[in-house]
């Protein structure tokens, strides 16, 4: 899928855990809810047989998404719905969501120091900018085949999976996750 610059994210048809459904009835798994979500070339490839992506490096992927996310851009602030004048007091020390940003840009500088280099060129342009591996093998000088990356970026996921697989583990008894 090619993405031109200034147009909308590309879409693609997706299910997730319900994270509303806190205490399913008489279910034993938490309610899926189908609908649209940004384009994921690694989703796409786990949908093929022989792709080699796992639901775990999925999980991981998705995980290292929302602590880039959380460390570059934040917390958005919560705003009164009606006009309350609020007087400049002293703070003392930083808030809740400039604490959580600064832990996960500590999460995001360990996962980094995982990886040489050319593994973060890759992790960077497939996990973080969702560069198709097909657009990403092309893209290398000399042209290198789809199956040389295909490998290269299995090797990296297996890492990143390695590295949250307690996390993932947490997120699958806790039913925040489905499992694979």
């Amino acid at each position: 899928m090619v993405q031109r610059p200034g147009a909308p994210a590309a879409l693609m048809a997706g299910s997730w855990t319900d994270p509303t459904d806190l205490t399913p009835d008489a279910r034993r798994v938490p309610r899926k809810v189908s609908g649209w979500r940004t384009y994921d070339p690694l989703r796409k490839l786990s949908g093929h047989p022989h792709s080699g992506i796992t639901a775990e490096h999925i999980a991981a992927a998705d995980m290292l998404r929302e602590q880039v996310d959380l460390a570059t851009l934040g917390h958005s602030t919560v705003r009164p719905l009606i006009y309350v004048a609020q007087f400049s007091q002293p703070r003392w020390g930083l808030g809740r969501g400039e604490l959580e940003q600064l832990a996960a840009l500590r999460a995001v500088r360990r996962v980094i120091r995982l990886f040489t280099p050319p593994q973060l060129v890759q992790l960077e342009a497939i996990v973080l900018r969702n560069i198709t591996l097909r657009q990403w093998a092309q893209s290398r000088v000399p042209v290198s085949p789809s199956a040389v990356e295909k490998r290269k970026l299995l090797v990296i996921l297996d890492r990143l999976a390695e590295h949250y697989d307690s996390e993932i583990q947490d997120d699958l008894a806790r039913g925040r996750r489905l499992p694979p």
